[in-house]
């Protein structure tokens, strides 16, 4: 292997100093790579960027996928990318032998002319489109500046990359249906095959006229022009198209996604079968305009959509008694006003509403009048699947992570879902992950917060923690040979746990009981209790993982819980201690050595020793008290003495004498 290659399992080697530009993403860098069983094939690899989610399970799915219209999936993996120093996810497709149809949507190409279009184009993206859908996995990157040729005479077209990224991120506007259009980029969901037949109708149009006709305007300008006029007729921008290929346009840009036309209906017109041209089907107008931020708006979707973008005045619209006249006399769409009552509430409720709830009430009035459209609350506009990718590629904001803290605060979900026709069986369990999301958002513990719900709503991205970011550990699995690196390196923080990586284990594996983690919020002043916690959850991912011994981690650890041992009184405990504790620190097994910091019996023990110590010695104080204060009385207690005794001697002298004297007087 050539120096500084990059391994993708085994299989593929990339090259990091041959960079291919032409093939350059808006997220991953293009560069060229080498199978190991086929040198001969020619390929190209993305390196993505760390904070972007990849479509893991989609990545998947498509593995042998051989679709003759899309970029063939080679491979993918996380690699080692020496010139950033850190591992990254890296996609390799067999590389497209005509190059890239336009690098910029404003480029233009020769127009094709319908049956090139047809052979070349629409027969093959239609059979790859089929079977992607039969996997379950929606293209979702479909846009002129992804589309490849694929052989050399440059006459067959593909699709490219769809994987490298959140669907729908990179799509410019003109490409989106009203629906993901009206969403933030970073926030447009899964969306489906109905999402994509509309952007094969987009690329068709640039396709047929070499050129793109909306290229200039802004997103909020196409946008309005999609509702007043619907896209079919927005999209041209009154560009002369042949009538067959109107059929088929406008059946594939209809703004109603029940209208839109199927796979199988392009497949049928494909084999001959022709309609009349269906009419863009506009949303019903009042007979006034609502005014919002000083704009006029005849209809529920520009209404909403404006409230939406203003909603800092939105509230004050809403609970006006115009907002009521326009929805229940000038509207009169009886669905509407239904949602309306069921969602916001009659006008008497609305004019209650405190105002500290006014984001939430123009959330409301705004889902309740366009459900088709995305949610939209303090600015933030997102379809329900795309809060966990939008939430990942901006974690970093502040102002983002509390309106979306805000938005999962509000439970609009339900309320959203409720106004639905259809709804995703996968949109189902979404909701009833955002009903469980507060009790977990609203803890300020670690391992709670916004970091939780950041792991809770990306199932497959990588633990962001400064700890183990640049290791791109996906599953918790990964986590004890990551820290065991962290743990080696000379800038490793003063602590192994963080916030990231105790919310990155408890979302991943549920069965490590929430006790766990609350243990790491301990309040004690030395922070020993943290650190023990810490040890305690990570012996049990280690136990669970069965991925070896961690020496330099365990060290790590018995290096900051030096003060749990020194707290032992008895010295030659307190040696037995660091001794066990030495011996498991360089066993690297992390259970062992919380076995030994949390030897509660040893602790009272030694305890108890020092408790009776300190008792003995306080009795021997005492003594030793009370024997100082005699010595000190010793020459008051000579005194005495020796007075005593003189009078006991004077009195037997005494006596003697008298005796002495008794008996000679008697003799």
């Amino acid at each position: 292997m050539a120096d500084g290659m990059v391994v993708i399992k085994d299989r593929v080697d990339v090259d990091p100093n041959k960079p291919l530009p032409e093939f350059d993403l808006p997220h991953a860098k293009a560069f060229a790579a080498k199978g190991r069983r086929d040198e001969a094939a020619e390929l190209v690899a993305y390196a993505c960027e760390p904070d972007v989610p990849l479509r893991f399970d989609d990545l998947e799915s498509m593995q042998g996928f051989s679709g003759s219209a899309l970029m063939r999936l080679v491979e993918w993996g996380i690699g080692t990318w020496t010139p950033r120093r850190r591992r990254l996810p890296v996609v390799v497709y067999e590389k497209p032998a005509g190059g890239r149809l336009i690098k910029d949507v404003a480029e233009t190409i020769e127009p094709l002319n319908d049956e090139q279009l047809t052979r070349n184009f629409l027969v093959p993206v239609m059979t790859t489109l089929r079977d992607m859908s039969a996997r379950g996995v929606p293209h979702r990157a479909i846009r002129p500046d992804n589309l490849y040729y694929a052989d050399t005479s440059k006459r067959m077209i593909i699709l490219g990359d769809a994987l490298t990224c959140p669907p729908g991120l990179n799509n410019p506007s003109f490409v989106e249906t009203l629906e993901q259009a009206m969403a933030d980029p970073i926030a447009r969901g899964r969306g489906g095959v109905t999402d994509d037949l509309y952007a094969i109708g987009v690329c068709l149009i640039f396709l047929l006229l070499g050129r793109n006709p909306v290229h200039a305007q802004d997103r909020q300008e196409l946008i309005e022009r999609k509702i007043a006029i619907g896209s079919y007729s927005a999209l041209t921008a009154g560009a002369r198209i042949q009538m067959n290929m109107m059929e088929l346009l406008r059946g594939l840009l209809s703004d109603e996604v029940r209208e839109r036309w199927s796979i199988r209906e392009v497949e049928l017109w494909i084999g001959g079968r022709r309609l009349t041209p269906k009419q863009a089907k506009l949303p019903p107008r009042a007979a006034r305009p609502l005014t919002i931020a000083g704009h006029d708006h005849d209809n529920v979707r520009s209404a909403a959509d404006a409230m939406g973008r203003n909603w800092l005045v939105a509230a004050d619209v809403v609970r006006s008694q115009d907002f009521d006249n326009w929805l229940r006399r000038s509207l009169t769409d009886e669905v509407v006003v239904e949602n309306v009552n069921k969602i916001v509430g009659s006008s008497a409720v609305v004019a209650n509403v405190p105002e500290a709830d006014s984001p939430k009430l123009v959330t409301r009035a705004s889902m309740a009048l366009d459900p088709a459209a995305p949610l939209r609350h303090k600015g933030f506009a997102c379809h329900v699947d795309g809060v966990g990718p939008a939430l990942a590629m901006r974690f970093d904001q502040e102002d983002l992570r509390q309106k979306i803290a805000d938005f999962i605060n509000g439970k609009f979900v339900g309320q959203w879902m409720s106004l639905q026709v259809r709804t995703r069986s996968d949109l189902t369990e979404l909701y009833s992950l955002f009903d469980r999301l507060p009790a977990n958002l609203n803890q300020t513990g670690v391992g709670y917060g916004i970091e939780r719900v950041l792991y809770a709503l990306n199932d497959h991205i990588h633990c962001r923690s400064p700890l183990v970011d640049v290791y791109f550990i996906t599953r918790v699995e990964e986590l004890i040979p990551a820290m065991e690196m962290a743990a080696n390196r000379r800038d490793r923080p003063s602590s192994p746990m963080d916030r990231h990586i105790a919310a990155f284990t408890a979302a991943r594996n549920p069965d490590i009981d929430e006790r766990y983690f609350r243990a790491l919020s301990g309040q004690d002043d030395s922070g020993v209790e943290r650190t023990l916690a810490a040890l305690n959850l990570y012996a049990r991912i280690q136990a669970h993982s069965k991925n070896g011994p961690a020496p330099n981690l365990a060290g790590w650890f018995s290096e900051l819980l030096k003060p749990a041992v020194n707290k032992f009184h008895n010295l030659k405990q307190r040696k037995a201690v660091e001794a066990n504790v030495q011996k498991a620190a360089e066993s690297g097994q992390l259970l062992e050595l919380h076995t030994i910091y949390g030897d509660n019996r040893a602790v009272q023990r030694d305890q108890q020793g020092y408790a009776r110590a300190l008792q003995e010695h306080q009795h021997c104080g005492a003594q030793v008290q009370q024997l100082t204060i005699e010595l000190q009385n010793r020459e008051h207690m000579a005194s005495e003495l020796g007075e005593q005794v003189a009078a006991v001697a004077s009195g037997v002298t005494g006596s003697l004498g008298s005796t002495a004297i008794i008996i000679t007087y008697m003799l």
